[in-house]
């Protein structure tokens, strides 16, 4: 009877050892397989924060047109296209609007006022609609993108895109105060207007600068500060185009 249960003790120990070592190797071998592959994670999608353009011609308005920034800045983006349209030619086509006929002063929105030549006689300048309209002699319609009344990381995504960025503006880069503007009674309603009115093209950006080709200046590429910039093109009105190819 002793042996019986001498036995069959042993027995038992035996088989719970046995047991056991089979438990070890499967912990051992769960914990030391390969992982369950996935696909790798997708890099995050982001924008760039700065970009440049160094090809865009630089083209002059003077001495040949005092108040010509608009055509002139068009000119350099045409050329940059290689359409070599002379300023002269587009100052010629551009649609036109008196300065004061009767009671009313010119629209422009419907054309450039006044004289382009000169201060000696009186103008201001020319909105997006025109530039617009004497674009599409130029490129097919479907080339001009119409950027107006976007925000300025639209203007941006453009330059990502390289393409140049024609845009009105103001000659100091940065928002004028009330007094710098004047309410005019045009045909077609009341507008405000101001004669620090510039355009030019804008060729590049980064976080604290945009760089621009201004045809009043003999450099190319200049950096104003990039807040300012934005406020001032906001302030007239978001008016902005580009071209592509």
């Amino acid at each position: 009877m002793n042996l019986k249960l001498i036995f069959t003790g042993a027995s038992l120990a035996a088989v719970l050892f046995i047991g056991a070592c089979f438990a070890f190797t499967q912990k051992y071998e769960v914990e030391n397989a390969a992982p369950p592959t996935s696909p790798p994670p997708k890099p995050s999608i982001t924008s760039p924060t700065s970009n440049k353009i160094a090809d865009v011609p630089l083209i002059l308005q003077n001495p040949e047109l005092n108040r010509g920034c608009e055509v002139t800045s068009l000119a350099m983006l045409l050329h940059y296209y290689g359409k070599e349209v002379d300023k002269m030619e587009l100052a010629d086509k551009v649609a036109k609007e008196p300065f004061k006929e009767g009671s009313y002063r010119g629209n422009m929105h419907q054309g450039f006022v006044g004289d382009m030549e000169t201060f000696d006689r009186s103008g201001i300048g020319v909105y997006v609609e025109p530039i617009i309209d004497l674009t599409k002699q130029y490129v097919v319609e479907d080339q001009l993108i119409n950027l107006t009344g976007k925000n300025p990381e639209d203007l941006y995504g453009q330059i990502n895109q390289g393409r140049p960025v024609w845009v009105i503006t103001n000659a100091e880069y940065k928002q004028l105060t009330e007094d710098q503007f004047e309410t005019w009674q045009t045909a077609e309603g009341t507008m405000k207007v101001t004669y620090h009115q510039h355009s030019v093209i804008i060729t590049g950006y980064d976080e604290q600068f945009v760089y621009i080709n201004d045809p009043l200046k003999e450099e190319k590429n200049i950096q104003v500060n990039r807040t300012d910039f934005e406020q001032a093109w906001i302030q007239m009105g978001r008016q902005a185009i580009t071209i592509a190819e």
